[in-house]
Parts: C-alpha cells; sequence; structure tokens
C-alpha cells in the first residue's frame, strides 16, 4: 500500500475502513483520512461489468445503444467531470473508442469521484440520448458498477443486498 497526499477539498468520505485495503492497493492521505484510489482500468472494468449484469438481468442487450452512450459518458466524465456532453459525443464516435491512456493502471481516483463520475454520467446519457431521467435500470447500473469497483466478484444478489431493501424479485420486476 502506497500513501501519497490528495486534495480532498470536494471530496466526502464515507464508511472507508483502511483495513479493507490489500497489498498492492494504494491510498491517498485528505483531510478526511485515508481514501483508496482506484486506476482508469479497475473503473473501466466495473463500469463494463456493471452493465453487463444490469443488462443480463433486464435481459436486454448490453451492446444497446442506451449502455454504450452511459459507459462512454461515465468515463468521460471521470476524466473530464465537467465535459460538455459535446465531448462525450466526440468520444463515442471516435474511431478508438475510449482508448487506454498511459496511466491507465495507475491508482488515481477516489470512489467518489467514480461515483460522480457514473451517476453523472448515467444521468446525462439518459437526458441526451433518451430525453427522459434515469430509470430503475440505469440506478441497478450504478449501484453495481460501485459495488463491483470495491467487490470485483459481486453478482446481482450482493448488489441488491448491499443497495436496495427489497429482494432480488421485487428488484428484478422494475428492470
Amino acid at each position: 500500500m502506497t500513501i501519497e497526499s490528495f486534495d480532498d477539498s470536494r471530496i466526502q468520505i464515507i464508511d472507508f475502513d483502511p483495513r479493507t485495503l490489500t497489498p498492492g492497493d494504494r491510498a491517498a492521505v485528505t483531510e478526511s483520512g485515508l481514501v483508496k484510489l482506484y486506476s482508469r482500468s479497475q473503473v473501466r472494468t466495473a463500469v463494463a461489468d456493471g452493465i453487463t449484469l444490469a443488462a443480463d438481468e433486464a435481459h436486454i442487450s448490453s451492446y444497446a445503444d442506451r449502455f454504450a452512450w452511459a459507459a462512454t459518458a461515465a468515463m468521460t466524465l471521470l476524466d473530464q467531470p465537467s465535459a460538455p456532453w459535446a465531448e462525450v459525443k466526440n468520444r463515442y464516435y471516435s474511431a478508438t473508442g475510449d482508448v487506454e491512456a498511459v496511466d491507465d493502471e495507475e491508482p488515481q481516483y477516489t470512489r467518489e469521484q467514480v461515483s460522480q463520475a457514473v451517476d453523472n454520467g448515467i444521468d446525462l446519457a439518459a437526458a441526451k440520448e433518451r430525453a427522459t431521467v434515469a430509470d430503475d435500470l440505469d440506478n441497478l447500473i450504478v449501484n453495481a458498477v460501485l459495488t463491483l469497483l470495491d467487490d470485483p466478484d459481486a453478482d446481482f444478489y450482493t448488489v441488491v443486498d448491499e443497495n436496495y431493501g427489497e429482494s432480488p424479485r421485487v428488484i428484478r420486476s422494475w428492470l
């Protein structure tokens, strides 16, 4: 575990237990305490796996436009939190898409940054591409991504258990 200084002026720390850090994890010391950092690659994997999990439960192809736009928006906002929709569209339509960056494996994002990027990306994609607000499937994606970020082996039941006060059957009925 490596600890480094990090500007946390806009970050709120919620329920982080330093004992959950494993060898190789990176953490940053903020005014609020110790936070775990995630790499862009870890976030991309959690987004892809979260979308696949939600799509499978809703019996929709994970290649549907709604998911592609959501993933592109989330990853764009991770890199540029204030990016306009035009930037998301540029990345979506680029021949290379979401290319790996030089520092793709470098832990640099807090859970709060990932949460904001995914939540805002899902909302932005729903508003701009479907002309609606995020729905229950979109919310499942957000919850799945964040659960998978912390526990890459999580399944639908784990996501439901950690994020909803309902049974998996009820959650499936919303999709």
